[in-house]
């Protein structure tokens, strides 16, 4: 007697495995959840973790853009509300020259000033941005 082993095609179970390491996309999910992380660390953790070699750069992206979020409760708190637009583009211009290395002493005592850390902290990770790694922590 003959048992007849039948396959269902097509079936999708919906699971997806993904290698740890650079290189690969990670799901919304998985960046969205690495984005809340960033909630929990500190101002100085942000800005070291700026300057890891391997950070990818939709990583940079979500570290820069809490950092820019916490800038700005801090001025909406100092100023009972608005916000500093002008001030705003000077964090994003400031942190985008101090990972390409190009910030000025006076620039890095202002960033240190608006984030809240000290310029010690800053010259760690001076010039450690932007580099391609090819890496991605978003797909959508």
């Amino acid at each position: 007697m003959r048992r007849k082993i039948s396959t269902i095609k097509g079936a999708d179970m919906g699971v997806q495995f993904s290698p740890v390491g650079g290189g690969f996309n990670f799901s919304s999910q998985a960046s969205d959840l690495f984005k809340e992380s960033l909630k929990f660390k500190s101002s100085e953790d942000l800005i070291n973790m700026l300057g890891k070699d391997n950070l990818s750069p939709a990583a940079r992206d979500a570290i820069s853009h809490e950092l820019e979020s916490r800038f700005k409760a801090n001025q909406a708190e100092k100023s009972g509300g608005g916000g500093g637009g002008e001030d705003e583009d000077d964090l994003q211009r400031l942190l985008k020259k101090l990972q390409n290395g190009t910030i000025s002493a006076e620039e890095m005592k202002k960033l240190a000033g608006m984030l809240g850390v000290s310029v010690s902290t800053l010259e760690k990770i001076k010039d450690k941005g932007h580099e391609e790694t090819g890496a991605d922590i978003t797909s959508g």
